[in-house]
């Protein structure tokens, strides 16, 4: 197992997408933050510049375009091998399919912490720089960690989830376009306009857990119940991809 991880990992460090995806993803990431801190793009912000609470949401909607960028990097580390021809090989390596599959989980979830750690430290950085620049309140609460905390969460699922749902579907340009269909329009549409019914989906899951709902009101489950159901969401994706990835002939 520890060959195969080491592998994976080199895979991901070795390509020149993934460096790209990242920055332009931290960019968005600067971007959502600037959108968030009242007075610098909107002037009528959901969220007060003397809210104690300002900085934690600044930072929880940092995580966006990130979550969105673990998804497509656990997608690719799939379908990549089956757009380039490769998978035969790798399951001539290791004909334990679901090895393979769980490397690759592992994988994404270590790289999770790079790139939340990244996330962190730009979305901080800036959200302070921000909230200072007009004049608001720049308060470390007990929300602000529990944010964090769960951000290393959420990243981390979204990177499993994005490894089975490439394992169950291998065509890369269709599982790409879906997940960015879903992410973001179909998500973002329903999730604001029909609350009953996109308070249970994945994205309005995570943001529960990360407290940074205020955005959509009283709209969201509580933060316990988004954690269990992103936990639900990702235990059945890895499980279908479990059961499929032995059953699916790769010639």
């Amino acid at each position: 197992m520890k060959a195969l991880l080491d592998a994976e990992l080199l895979k991901m460090r070795s390509t020149r997408a993934t460096a790209l995806l990242v920055l332009a993803t931290l960019v968005l990431a600067v971007l959502t933050v600037a959108t968030t801190v009242p007075g610098v793009i909107e002037e009528n912000a959901w969220i007060s510049l003397d809210d104690p609470d300002l900085l934690a949401n600044v930072v929880g909607n940092g995580f966006g375009a990130p979550l969105v960028l673990m998804t497509l990097l656990g997608v690719l580390a799939f379908t990549q091998e089956f757009r380039y021809g490769t998978i035969t090989s790798t399951y001539l390596g290791e004909p334990r399919r679901t090895r393979v599959l769980v490397a690759k989980g592992l994988s994404l979830a270590l790289a999770s912490i790079v790139i939340t750690i990244m996330t962190l430290a730009v979305s901080v950085a800036c959200g302070i720089a921000l909230i200072r620049s007009q004049d608001g309140n720049v308060t470390v609460t007990g929300q602000f960690w529990q944010t964090v905390g769960a951000g290393f969460v959420v990243m981390a699922a979204y990177g499993v989830v994005g490894v089975a749902v490439g394992a169950l579907v291998p065509n890369q340009i269709a599982a790409v376009v879906g997940v960015l269909i879903w992410m973001l329009a179909v998500e973002q549409m329903v999730i604001p306009l029909f609350p009953e019914v996109g308070r249970w989906m994945p994205f309005a899951a995570a943001s529960s857990l990360m407290q940074v709902g205020s955005s959509y009101g009283d709209k969201l489950l509580s933060v316990a119940m988004g954690g269990l159901v992103l936990l639900g969401y990702t235990a059945v994706t890895v499980v279908l991809a479990l059961i499929v990835t032995p059953k699916r002939d790769v010639l």
